[in-house]
């Protein structure tokens, strides 16, 4: 078994820090920069902000089981997505927002009880108080 909220956490970071210091990168090794980072830098730097902050948010609400296991995964994964693929970042366009928001999806749904099992309805019939009642069709 394993936890989706880990993995998107994990992501939502390290998109994220991709996405706010591949500028900085860029400019000083002349690598090549996507209308974004060239025009509005502002916008994937915001982007990968809100990511960074919802992932270190949701990280030290799980200090305990980990939680600062996400961010250094976060960072690594940063590091590889920013140096092997130099135009990763454009894809950090669309993955980091996708991440967090899915986070925040699946943080909401836990903190509402959601995540438990005690919630999943294992027979669906359950639902239903009385047995459907069958008529026979009138036929003329």
């Amino acid at each position: 078994m394993y936890d989706n909220l880990f993995l998107l956490t994990i992501m939502a970071f390290g998109f994220g820090l991709s996405l706010a210091t591949y500028r900085l990168f860029a400019m000083r090794n002349n690598w090549p920069m996507g209308a974004f980072h060239s025009d509005l830098p502002a916008v994937p730097i915001m982007l990968g902000l809100v990511s960074i902050v919802v992932a270190v948010l949701f990280a030290a609400s799980r200090a305990e089981y980990g939680g600062w296991l996400m961010m250094g995964a976060g960072v690594v994964l940063a590091f590889l997505w920013t140096s092997l693929l130099r135009v990763g970042s454009q894809m950090s366009l669309f993955l980091a927002p996708l991440a967090t928001g899915l986070l925040l999806l699946g943080w909401l749904g836990s903190l509402f009880g959601y995540d438990r099992a005690a919630s999943i309805i294992e027979h669906p019939k359950e639902l239903f108080n009385k047995p459907a009642e069958v008529r026979p069709i009138d036929r003329p």
